[in-house]
């Protein structure tokens, strides 16, 4: 089963990486615009490839042009949809996009700019490995390592099981791929005395499945994008996985029945919020989890502001609920609970991190002790912003309307400290300018939903109020993440608090100078902390109509419109306009002229390496022969000179008459040797060949005009031209 080059493998190849990528769909909230946009890619690789295989270009010249393509193309396709600015720059920004949203998002992963600029790079280089492996190491069994790439990614991210029918694509381009290359018909014949060769392609292909499987091990852990995604654990056991906790959350506010979640009872008889996990990033595709840094001990000394704080104690009786996170007050400092745990001393999240960390919540008993901050309501007030922590808390989502910066203006109006500008968001969207609703769209957390949000439709559940808050509040230069978790549920008769899915929720903390974490509660529907959360506040001291395109009191519920002023410096930079297609004009005009250059420059490079591969050394004497005679061919049809037919001897008398002596010796000579190597009984030795067929080209280029050596070097005719 010998290999057997064939012009249109490079189409076949395209095929095959196209299936490839099919594997990618249960990471990706939409294959869709991957599988279209990665068509250029491939279109232009399998295009470059085919034509410069019908024009009998040498192999290395090929893969050449189809890098500098795929290149090109990737590049292009990036910029237009990377934010203006330099090309270099733009991709950085769109690639940086890219890495944020795996970070911070579960599968499937929202197809914004980054994801869907991540996964064309990644088709790129699927394409140019297996290009490199079938036609350039003439090596198509190890293709299957790069095809199954996807699916080994998917594998490994996704826990749950994945469908083994995504494997039919990888296997139908693989197989397409071995068909093309492989002269399968001629080595059937001879089966019988090729068994070694088969047990050696058997163990090939078992090489490059391990291979394919390592290679997306190394992936996965370099990068996190899976339902789970994998977080360096502190302790003894290893990585961990988390899930994304807004997912859940949707899934329990908009869950038909009400199902119970947990009991609790606390030592001072007081009802509480109990906290799973705090998501710090809040970007273009919503709220998000950062990597943890996860300990086993010394959780009680991890948080600084427990002084004015209550040491509570709960009880907690949790149901048949599996859970990745331990249901607790904040700010927790010990606990005592089955199984293996370990805290984020960033977050005080309690994340499970035993071998059955999801089930180790079912019909849990445990008891947690926390430390409940109750700041009053003029310590906030007077609060300015804290300092010290990780910028993701304070970056403004990218793509956020600059309408929210103005309107956060407004509503903070001449409030000069930190906490008293929470304070009056919080009453903004406590406010009858805003109505509760679980019919909102579940996609909530995003700029563009938060935009939408707060500037139009005005409805909304939990996730879409704290998610406004904390984009205000960072407008504002104020530090602030998202908290997922319970409300406190129904006080029973014997004391005890009852926690159902319908308690889900989720709500802003702030971090305030001297205060540390405050969580504020800006859902109208939820009571939250009486002391700074007033009652009175959902009724504002103006009454404007409830409708969104209202005008209330400015100090209160002020209108969408952005005032006259100009934005405050935080305010985010408005989204690249469609019409100068992502790029800046230095780099249009870069791209323009690197694509004209590289235009003009194909037939030259494309005749240049034909000349190479036709007089390279080491050929049969026969083949160098004949070679190197249908480069004299060439040569005269590029210079348009006619060319006799007939066999070399009478063709090289007759067609060196045109020509001055040197060029008709060089002729004559290169004529004899072809000849004699064809019939002689002892043939020639071709090694002058070369050097003959230089020697004419240089007669050939000094005899002609400047405009004949211009189309001979530029567009030269035999490369369209039969029977080269």
């Amino acid at each position: 089963m010998r290999f057997t080059y064939h012009p249109f493998s490079s189409v076949v190849v395209a095929i095959a990486v196209w299936l490839g990528l099919l594997p990618l769909s249960p990471l990706l909230s939409e294959l869709e615009p991957v599988l279209a946009h990665s068509w250029f890619i491939l279109g232009a690789s399998a295009v470059v490839g085919l034509g410069l295989a019908l024009l009998r270009a040498p192999r290395a010249l090929i893969l050449f042009s189809q890098l500098l393509v795929i290149v090109g193309v990737l590049a292009w396709r990036g910029l237009e949809m990377a934010p203006a600015g330099e090309p270099l720059e733009s991709l950085q920004l769109l690639t940086a996009e890219g890495v944020e949203a795996i970070r911070s998002n579960p599968p499937p992963l929202p197809m914004e700019s980054g994801v869907l600029w991540l996964t064309l790079v990644f088709t790129a280089v699927l394409v140019i490995v297996v290009e490199l492996l079938v036609n350039g190491l003439e090596q198509p069994a190890w293709t299957i390592a790069p095809l199954a790439l996807g699916y080994g990614v998917s594998a490994l991210i996704i826990t749950r099981d994945l469908d083994w029918l995504l494997l039919v694509p990888v296997i139908a381009g693989y197989v397409a791929i071995l068909l093309s290359v492989t002269g399968a018909g001629e080595a059937a014949g001879r089966a019988s005395r090729a068994g070694s060769y088969h047990v050696s392609r058997t163990l090939v292909g078992l090489a490059t499945g391990a291979a394919a499987l390592a290679l997306a091990i190394v992936i996965a852990t370099t990068i996190p994008m899976g339902e789970k995604q994998p977080w360096n654990d502190g302790g003894s056991d290893g990585p961990i996985q988390l899930s994304d906790p807004t997912v859940r959350l949707n899934e329990d506010l908009h869950r038909p029945t009400d199902a119970p979640v947990l009991t609790y009872r606390t030592s001072n008889g007081e009802p509480a919020y109990l906290r799973t996990v705090a998501l710090p990033s809040l970007s273009q595709s919503g709220a998000g989890l950062l990597p943890m840094s996860l300990s086993r001990s010394g959780m009680e000394r991890t948080y600084e502001h427990r002084d004015n704080a209550e040491r509570v104690e709960v009880e907690v009786q949790m149901a048949a609920v599996p859970s990745e996170y331990l249901p607790a007050p904040f700010a927790a400092a010990k606990w005592d609970a089955d199984g293996l745990w370990s805290y984020d001393p960033d977050t005080l999240s309690i994340v499970a991190a035993g071998e059955d960390r999801i089930q180790q919540t079912v019909n849990l008993h445990y008891k947690v002790e926390s430390d409940i901050p109750s700041p009053t309501r003029s310590q906030i007030q007077a609060a300015g912003a804290g300092g010290g922590l990780d910028s993701v808390t304070r970056e403004v989502p990218r793509g956020l309307d600059p309408s929210v910066t103005a309107l956060t203006t407004q509503v903070v109006g001449d409030a000069t400290t930190a906490g008293d500008k929470a304070l009056r968001i919080q009453q903004f969207l406590r406010s009858d300018a805003f109505d509760y609703s679980l019919q909102a769209p579940t996609s909530s957390s995003g700029s563009d939903a938060i935009s939408s949000f707060l500037l139009d439709q005005r409805s909304g559940y939990c996730i879409h109020f704290a998610s406004a808050m904390i984009a205000m509040a960072r407008v504002e230069g104020i530090d602030a993440r998202m908290a997922i978790g319970f409300t406190p549920g129904q006080q029973q008769d014997d004391g005890t608090y009852a926690v159902t899915s319908h308690d889900a929720h989720a709500w802003p903390e702030l971090y305030l100078d001297g205060l540390g974490w405050v969580a504020f509660e800006p859902t109208p529907a939820y009571q939250g902390n009486p002391e700074y959360v007033d009652p009175s506040a959902m009724q504002p001291e103006a009454s404007p109509t409830p409708a969104p395109e209202s005008s209330p009191t400015p100090t209160v519920a002020p209108t969408v419109a952005p005032p006259s002023a100009e934005p405050t410096p935080t305010a985010q930079p408005t989204a690249p306009d469609a019409s100068d297609g992502g790029i800046g004009a230095t780099g249009g005009w870069i791209l323009g002229a690197l694509a004209l250059l590289l235009l003009l420059a194909l037939p030259a490079l494309i005749r240049i390496g034909l000349r190479q591969a036709r007089l390279r050394a080491g050929q049969e004497p026969d083949r160098a022969a004949d070679s190197a005679w249908n480069e004299v061919r060439a040569l005269f049809a590029d210079y348009r000179l006619p060319w006799p037919e007939g066999s070399p001897g009478p063709v090289g008398v007759a067609a060196a008459e045109g020509l001055p002596p040197d060029g008709a010796a060089a002729l004559k000579e290169i004529s004899s040797t072809v000849e004699r190597s064809r019939f002689a009984r002892d043939g020639a030795a071709p090694t002058e060949l070369p050097a003959q067929v230089n020697a004419l080209r240089i007669v050939l280029s000094g005899n002609a005009t400047t405009g004949t050596r211009l189309k001979a070097l530029l567009v030269p005719a035999s490369l369209w031209q039969s029977g080269r």
